[in-house]
C-alpha cells in the first residue's frame, strides 16, 4: 500500500507524462483530442498496478500515471487528494470490509477450519465403536501430535500477517519471494518436528500417563508414530492455506480441505471398521488425507498465485526474510506454546482420571474444537483484513467493532448448539451410558467456555493484526501461570471432570479480560480529523 502525492501535470507532454508526451506533433495531436498516449510503461503500470514495482524506464518523470486506475482525478489524471493511499490491486483507497464481506470470507473459512474437529468427531466414533480403551488413548496421542503442530501456527501467521500486505500491494516480486520462504521453513519444521515426535513418544507417555491408566500408553504410542509422518505435510498445508486466505481466496482451501476430508472419512471406515486395525487405522487415514490436501493446494498454486505469477521453489531465505517471520512468530510462537501448555496439562490430568472421565474428555474436548471454528474464522478474518487498513484510524476501529459483534452472535449460537448437542443428540457422540452421563455433567460448563472463545479468539486476531503481540505475549505468560496454579490446586482437592472444566472457563475469562484491556481505551480514543 503505498502513498501518492498528487503534483501539477505536465502541459508540455514531457516524457513519461499523461499527454503523449515525448514531444512531436503526433504527441500534441492526441492530447488536443483529449486522448493521453499510452506508453508501453503506461500499459505495465495498468496491469501491474504497483508504484513500488516501476522501473527507471518505466516511472512517470513527475507525473502519476494512474488516470485510469484511481477514482477522484480531474481530466488531466492529476490526483485530487494528495492523501489517497492506493490500494494496489483494486486501485481504490482502502476501506474497511463490509459485514457482508466479512460473512463472505468467514463462512467459507469456518467450513475450511470445521473439517479437522469434524473429523476428530469422526474418528472419536468409529474408534470408540471398537474399544473404549483405544478411544481414551487418542486423547494423549492427539494432545502430543496436535498441540505440538499447533505451537507451529506462528508459521501460518505470519504467512497471513505478511502476505495480506504483499497482495493488496500486488507486488508479485515479494509475494513470491515471502510464501516460497514460509513453504521451506514449513517443511523444515515439519520434517525435524515429525522426527522428534516419533523418537520420543515411546518414552514420553508412560511418565506423563498415570500408573492408573498405563493400558493407554501403547495404543498411544502407536497412533502418535503414525501421525508423525505426516507432520511435514500438516505445516507445509497450513502455509498454504493461509496464504491463499491471505488473498481473501476461500474457494481453493475449502475445496482441498473437502477433498482431504473424504478421504480421511473414507480411510476411517475402511481401515478402522472393515479391517480391525483400530487406533492405527485412523492414524493412517489422517496422515493421507493430509498428503491429499498438500497435492491439491500445490497444483491450485502452481504457476499463478493471486492473479500474480508464482513459481513454486524451494530457496533459501534471505536474512531480511528470516527477521520479518521471527518479528511475528518469535512472540506467536511462545504465545502458541503456553496455550499448548494449557490444554496438554488439562487434558493429561482428566488422563489420570480413568478410562470413563478420560473418554468423555475426549469427546467434550472434541466438541469444543468443533464449535470454537466459528471464533478461529473471525481470528482469520481479523488478520486478513486489518493489516491492509493499517493506519486509516477510522476503517480501523470500525472493522474492529464489527468483528466483536460478529463474536457475540456466535458465542450464542454456540452455547445454543452445544446444549442440543449434549442434551437431546448424546447418541451422536456415544452409546455407552457411563460416558453419556459423564458428558452431560459437563454439559453446562462446555457451554460456558463455548460461549466465551468467539470473544476471546477474535480480540486476539485483533491485536494479532495490529501487532501488539509483546502485549499478548505477556498476557498469556500470566495466563498461563494461573492456569498452573488452578490444575495443581484442583490435583490438591481431590480432581474430577467438573472440576477440569471449571479450570478451561477460567482460561477464557482472563484471555478475554486481557485483551479488551487492550482493546476498549483503542477503542474509545476520539478520531482525528485528519484520519
Amino acid at each position: 500500500m503505498v502513498r501518492l502525492k498528487a503534483q501539477q501535470p505536465r502541459r508540455n507532454g514531457g516524457k513519461g507524462g499523461l499527454g503523449g508526451a515525448r514531444g512531436g506533433r503526433k504527441g500534441r495531436e492526441r492530447v488536443s483530442q483529449g486522448i493521453p498516449r499510452r506508453s508501453k510503461s503506461y500499459e505495465n503500470l495498468l496491469t501491474r498496478c504497483d508504484p513500488q514495482e516501476l522501473t527507471r524506464e518505466e516511472a512517470p518523470a513527475e507525473t502519476t500515471e494512474v488516470s485510469e486506475v484511481v477514482g477522484g482525478e480531474d481530466a488531466l489524471g492529476t490526483l485530487t487528494d494528495p492523501n489517497l493511499v492506493v490500494d494496489g490491486e483494486a486501485g481504490t483507497a482502502p476501506k474497511e470490509a463490509s459485514v457482508a464481506e466479512l460473512l463472505k470470507f468467514t463462512v467459507p473459512t469456518m467450513g475450511i477450519w470445521l473439517a479437522s474437529p469434524i473429523l476428530s468427531l469422526v474418528d472419536a466414533t468409529v474408534v470408540g465403536s471398537q474399544s473404549v480403551v483405544e478411544l481414551a488413548a487418542l486423547t494423549p496421542g492427539t494432545v502430543l501430535v496436535d498441540y505440538l503442530v499447533y505451537v507451529f501456527t506462528f508459521l501460518g501467521i505470519a504467512t497471513t500477517n505478511i502476505l495480506s500486505v504483499t497482495v493488496a500491494e500486488r507486488n508479485a516480486k515479494k509475494t513470491e519471494s515471502r510464501l516460497n520462504d514460509a513453504l521451506t521453513l514449513g517443511l523444515v519444521c515439519g520434517v525435524v518436528l515429525g522426527g522428534l515426535i516419533f523418537v520420543v513418544n515411546g518414552k514420553l507417555f508412560p511418565m506423563v500417563i498415570g500408573a492408573g491408566a498405563q493400558e493407554l500408553v501403547k495404543p498411544a504410542s502407536v497412533y502418535a508414530s503414525i501421525r508423525a509422518l505426516g507432520v511435514p505435510f500438516a505445516l507445509v498445508g497450513m502455509v498454504l492455506n493461509c496464504a491463499f486466505l491471505a488473498s481473501k481466496n476461500t474457494r481453493i482451501p475449502l475445496i482441498s480441505t473437502l477433498i482431504g476430508g473424504f478421504v480421511n472419512l473414507g480411510g476411517d471406515i475402511a481401515l478402522v471398521n472393515y479391517l480391525g486395525w483400530g487406533i492405527a487405522g485412523a492414524a493412517w487415514a489422517t496422515v493421507l488425507s493430509q498428503l491429499l490436501t498438500v497435492v491439491v493446494l500445490c497444483a491450485y498454486a502452481s504457476g499463478t498465485f493471486a492473479g500474480m505469477p508464482f513459481r513454486m521453489r524451494m530457496k533459501v531465505p534471505k536474512l531480511s526474510s528470516l527477521l520479518e517471520f521471527v518479528r511475528i512468530a518469535g512472540p506467536v510462537s511462545i504465545i502458541l506454546l503456553s496455550k499448548v501448555v494449557v490444554f496438554s496439562v488439562v487434558s493429561l490430568s482428566a488422563a489420570n482420571l480413568g478410562a470413563t472421565a478420560s473418554a468423555a474428555h475426549t469427546l467434550l474436548f472434541n466438541v469444543f474444537l468443533f464449535f470454537c471454528v466459528p471464533g478461529d474464522s473471525l481470528n482469520q478474518c481479523a488478520q486478513t483484513f486489518l493489516p491492509p487498513v493499517a493506519g486509516i484510524l477510522k476503517s480501523e476501529k470500525v472493522l474492529k467493532t464489527r468483528i466483536i459483534l460478529t463474536g457475540n452472535v456466535i458465542g450464542v449460537a454456540n452455547v445454543i448448539l452445544a446444549l442440543l448437542l449434549i442434551f437431546c443428540f448424546p447418541q451422536i457422540l456415544t452409546t455407552d451410558a457411563l460416558v453419556t452421563r459423564a458428558l452431560q455433567g459437563c454439559g453446562a460448563l462446555l457451554s460456558l467456555v463455548l460461549f466465551l472463545h468467539p470473544f476471546g479468539i477474535s480480540t486476539e486476531g485483533i491485536l494479532m493484526a495490529t501487532k501488539e503481540f509483546d502485549y499478548l505475549l505477556g498476557t498469556y505468560i500470566i495466563n498461563m501461570l494461573c492456569m498452573l496454579g488452578t490444575v495443581k490446586l484442583i490435583g490438591a482437592t481431590g480432581p474430577n471432570l467438573s472440576k477440569v472444566w471449571i479450570s478451561l472457563a477460567f482460561m477464557q475469562v482472563l484471555r478475554l479480560a486481557a485483551n479488551m484491556r487492550k482493546i476498549i481505551p483503542q477503542q474509545m480514543k476520539r478520531i482525528p480529523k485528519t484520519a
